[in-house]
């Protein structure tokens, strides 16, 4: 039997995924160009996730550590690196005539108050939108912050999936530091539980929920 040619055992080395952070789903020019570099270079696909993160697909075993240097080098946060969950944003203010607030910065902000946080659970997601047509899904996530004309509406326990649950509004008319607050507390509460992969959904009817009541 003849020894298989080096391209023939590229051909059959596993692949997977790698997936890229972006805050907010935002990209710098120099970033993209970065991430196209390593993209032709190493020949894979380029998927942009509904979480708003970079996947790259195809990625060999053999390049996975080089690529991940390389990007890294660039300001790449990777999948497995970041513990808590990045918030789904939409544009909203000044990008959006619905918009009633940045939600780009509240996005940065929710990102590195929690850099470095140890205590949290899989399972938890965030959405933020700025106005109530809510395109990013807020009503329908574990934790959802909603923009208004009178401050910031906070919802718990949606869901999407075969059986979608709308969130519990628990708060109204809140400003950027009570969101912070609502969020440590709730995903501190959700550390706490017993269990793992726990959805916010399945904890909100607990007795000691700090939330029991929409409002």
């Amino acid at each position: 039997m003849e020894d298989k040619t080096a391209e023939e055992k590229t051909a059959e080395e596993k692949t997977a995924s790698l997936t890229i952070l972006r805050t907010a789903g935002l990209v710098e020019p120099e970033f993209f160009q970065a991430v196209a570099d390593v993209v032709r270079r190493y020949n894979l696909t380029v998927y942009l996730s509904t979480t708003q993160n970079i996947r790259l697909l195809e990625v060999r075993e053999s390049d996975r550590d080089e690529i991940m240097r390389e990007l890294a080098a660039k300001g790449a946060r990777f999948k497995g690196q970041v513990k808590f969950p990045l918030a789904k944003t939409c544009v909203s203010r000044p990008h959006c005539k619905l918009g009633k607030f940045d939600t780009f910065a509240l996005a940065q902000r929710i990102d590195e108050h929690f850099q470095g946080w140890e205590k949290i659970k899989p399972k938890i997601k965030i959405a933020i939108s700025g106005c109530t047509a809510a395109c990013s899904g807020p009503m329908t996530t574990d934790i959802g912050i909603v923009g208004t004309p009178v401050g910031l509406d906070i919802y718990v326990g949606g869901k999407l999936g075969a059986l979608p649950k709308l969130g519990r509004r628990i708060v109204r008319r809140a400003d950027e530091d009570r969101v912070i607050a609502v969020i440590e507390e709730l995903v501190t509460y959700h550390y706490n539980q017993p269990g793992k992969k726990l959805r916010m959904f399945k904890l909100i009817n607990n007795d000691d929920f700090p939330y029991p009541e929409a409002v």
